[in-house]
C-alpha cells in the first residue's frame, strides 16, 4: 500500500506531501491545476522516464519520494520474515537530465524500480482505455488475466530460436546455389595462406634482422674499435686496470679495509676481459650479406601484403586460414548441413507448435471464464444485459511466420483474439472498437482492471480520469464499482465527476495558485466539513449555493450508506 508520497520541485509543484490511506483515494480539482503531475510524478517511481523539463524552473533539481507499506515477496527486493514491512522508494531528476534512485536507502536502477513498482502498483490512464480500440492489444490483455508471462516467454524463445534456424537453412540453401564459387574462392585463400607459411611474431622479428644486416658495416667497426680501446691497443683500459689491481694487492696486504674496493676492481677487470672477447668475436662474426638482405626484404614485402589483404596483422590472416579451412570442409559437406538444418528447423517448428497448442487451450479457457466473469461485471457498471466475448480465431496464413500442420504460427502463438461486446439485449456481439461509445469504453476498462487485479494481487490500484464519456447514474455506478473495489485494494483516482468523489474515503483537492509572479500547485486533504463544498464546485455550481451544497451532501450522505 501507498502510505506517502512527497514532491518537490517537480513542474509547478514546489513542494506537496499526501498521505494516503487505505480505501478509495480521491484527487480533485480545476483543470490545469497539478493532478495529472502528481501520476507523473508517481509514475517516475515506478520506473517512468525522467526528463531535466520535469524540474520546477529556477531549480537545480526534483525529488520524488514515496513509502510504501509491503507484504509478501517483491520481486527485485530481499525477502524478510515479516509480515508487512516499509519501503521507502526515492528518485532525484538532476540538471542534465540525470536521474538517481535508491530503493530502501541503496541505490539501484529505473529497471530494477520498473520491475519492484510493477509488483506494488497498477496504473490505469487513458492511453489505456485508448488500446481498447486497438484488437492487437486484446490478446495481451487476455494472456496478463490468464497468467502466462511464464509460458509466453517461453514461446517467444523458442520463436526466436525457429527464426534463427529458419535463417541459417536458407543461408545454407544459399551457399549450396553458390558452392563453386564459394568453395573456389576458399580454397583460393586458403592455398595463399597455407604456401606463405605464416609464423606469428615473423614480421617483427625479421625488422629486426633487416635493421642488423642494413649496417653491418658499421657495426663491426664499432666492436672491433671497442675491443681494442678497451683490450687489444696499447694503452688499453684492460691495462691500467691491471696496473691498478696489482698496487692495490700490495695495499691490501698492509690494510684489510682496502679488501673491498679491491674485489671491486677485480671483478671490474674480470667483466671488461670477458666484454672484449664478446666484442671481439662479433665483430668477426657480424658481415655483410646482401642477398639475405634482399631475401628479408621480399618476404616483408609480401607479410605486408598478406596482412592488408587478411585483416592488417598476421594473427588475423591466420584466422582467416581458420575460417577459409572451416568453410571449405562446410562446403564440400553443404548438401549434408542443408539437411540436417532442415531436419532442426521442423524439430523446432513441431516444438513451437506445441507450445502454441498449450498457449491456445489456456486462452480458450481463460477467454470463456473472462468472458462471463466480465458481462457480471459489465452488468454491476450498469449494463443492463451486456455480452461479452473474447473472440478467438487462428491466426491468419498470410501474417504467420511458420506454419506447422496447417497451423499459421506467429510471434504470440497460433491465435488472434477481439473483443466483441454486445451492450444491449438481443443486440448480436459487435467488435469493441466498431460499436463501444466512450462511457462503454470506461467501463470495460474498470471491469478489466478489477478482474486483472483480482488475479495479479497488486495492492495499489491508480486510475487517472476514469470518468471519461460517462455522467448522471453511470457515474454513481463507477463510482460504487470503485469502492467496492477499495474494499480489498487501496485505490487512487483523479475524477472530475462529484458522483464518484463522493465515495472517498480520502478526499485530496489539487489548487492552482499564483505567487511572487509565480505559478504553483499546492494539494490539500479534505476535512468532512469541506467535501460538500468540493462536491458542489464538481457538480458545476457555485460552492457557496446552498442549493448545490444541498445536493452534495445529499450525495455524500447516499454514498456512506
Amino acid at each position: 500500500m501507498l502510505v506517502e508520497l512527497r514532491i518537490r520541485n517537480f513542474a509547478i509543484i514546489q513542494e506537496a506531501e499526501l498521505e494516503f490511506g487505505a480505501g478509495l483515494n480521491v484527487l480533485s480539482g480545476e483543470t490545469g491545476a497539478g493532478k495529472t503531475i502528481i501520476l507523473t510524478a508517481l509514475g517516475l517511481l515506478l520506473g517512468g522516464r525522467a526528463s531535466p523539463d520535469m524540474i520546477r524552473i529556477g531549480e537545480k533539481e526534483a525529488v520524488v519520494e514515496a513509502l510504501f507499506e509491503i507484504g509478501g515477496g517483491i520481486p527485485g527486493l530481499a525477502q524478510s520474515g515479516a509480515a508487512t514491512r516499509e519501503l521507502l522508494v526515492r528518485r532525484v531528476i538532476a540538471e542534465g537530465g540525470r536521474s538517481r534512485v535508491t530503493i530502501g536507502g541503496e541505490l539501484a536502477t529505473v529497471q530494477a524500480l520498473a520491475k519492484i513498482g510493477a509488483a506494488l502498483v497498477q496504473v490505469y490512464g487513458q492511453h489505456e482505455q485508448q488500446s481498447l480500440l486497438r484488437a492487437e492489444s486484446h490478446l495481451e490483455i487476455l494472456d496478463r488475466y490468464a497468467r502466462l508471462d511464464a509460458e509466453i516467454a517461453a514461446y517467444r524463445s523458442a520463436f526466436d530460436r525457429t527464426r534463427e534456424l529458419e535463417a541459417r537453412l536458407a543461408e545454407l540453401a544459399r551457399r549450396e546455389r553458390e558452392r563453386a564459387d564459394l568453395l573456389e574462392l576458399a580454397r583460393f585463400r586458403a592455398l595463399e595462406l597455407e604456401r606463405a607459411a605464416l609464423v606469428p611474431g615473423e614480421d617483427a622479428a625479421l625488422a629486426v634482422e633487416r635493421t642488423v644486416l642494413a649496417n653491418a658495416a658499421r657495426l663491426a667497426a664499432a666492436a672491433a674499435e671497442t675491443e681494442a680501446s678497451l683490450y687489444g691497443a696499447e694503452g688499453a683500459a684492460f691495462d691500467a686496470i691491471a696496473a691498478a689491481e696489482a698496487r692495490l694487492e700490495e695495499a691490501a696486504a698492509l690494510d684489510a679495509t682496502l679488501a673491498e674496493p679491491l674485489a671491486m676492481i677485480k671483478s671490474a677487470r674480470a667483466n671488461l676481459e670477458e666484454s672484449a672477447r664478446a666484442l671481439s668475436a662479433y665483430s668477426g662474426r657480424i658481415e655483410a650479406d646482401p642477398a639475405r638482405l634482399d631475401e628479408i626484404d621480399n618476404r616483408l614485402q609480401e607479410l605486408v601484403r598478406l596482412k592488408r589483404k587478411y585483416g592488417g596483422s598476421i594473427d588475423s590472416a591466420l584466422e582467416t586460414l581458420a575460417r577459409s579451412r572451416a568453410e571449405i570442409a562446410e562446403l564440400e559437406n553443404v548438401a549434408e548441413s542443408k539437411a540436417g538444418a532442415a531436419r532442426d528447423l521442423a524439430a523446432a517448428i513441431d516444438e513451437l507448435g506445441a507450445r502454441a497448442a498449450s498457449l491456445s487451450a489456456r486462452r480458450a479457457a481463460a477467454g470463456a471464464e473472462l468472458g462471463r466473469k466480465m458481462e457480471a461485471e459489465l452488468k454491476s457498471l450498469g449494463m443492463r444485459s451486456p455480452g461479452f466475448d473474447p473472440r478467438i480465431s487462428p491466426l491468419a496464413p498470410e501474417t504467420a511466420a511458420f506454419m506447422h500442420r496447417g497451423t499459421a504460427l506467429g510471434p504470440a502463438g497460433a491465435d488472434a483474439l477481439e473483443f466483441h461486446i454486445a451492450p444491449n439485449l438481443g443486440q448480436p456481439p459487435m467488435p469493441l472498437a466498431k460499436i463501444a461509445s466512450g462511457g462503454e469504453l470506461s467501463r470495460v476498462m474498470l471491469a478489466l482492471k478489477r478482474l486483472e487485479a483480482q488475479q495479479h494481487g497488486v495492492a495499489t490500484m491508480i486510475f487517472d480520469e476514469v470518468d471519461a464519456g460517462i455522467g448522471g447514474e453511470v457515474a454513481s455506478v463507477v463510482g460504487r464499482k470503485l469502492a467496492e473495489l477499495a474494499r480489498f485494494h487501496q485505490i487512487l483516482c483523479v475524477t472530475h465527476l462529484a458522483q464518484i468523489a463522493a465515495f472517498a474515503q480520502t478526499h485530496f483537492r489539487v489548487e492552482k495558485e499564483e505567487r511572487r509572479g509565480a505559478t504553483r500547485s499546492r494539494v490539500v486533504i479534505l476535512p468532512e466539513s469541506a467535501r460538500a463544498e468540493e462536491l458542489a464546485r464538481m457538480l458545476g455550481g457555485d460552492a457557496s449555493s446552498e442549493k448545490f451544497r444541498r445536493a452534495a451532501r445529499e450525495m455524500l450522505e447516499r454514498a456512506q450508506r
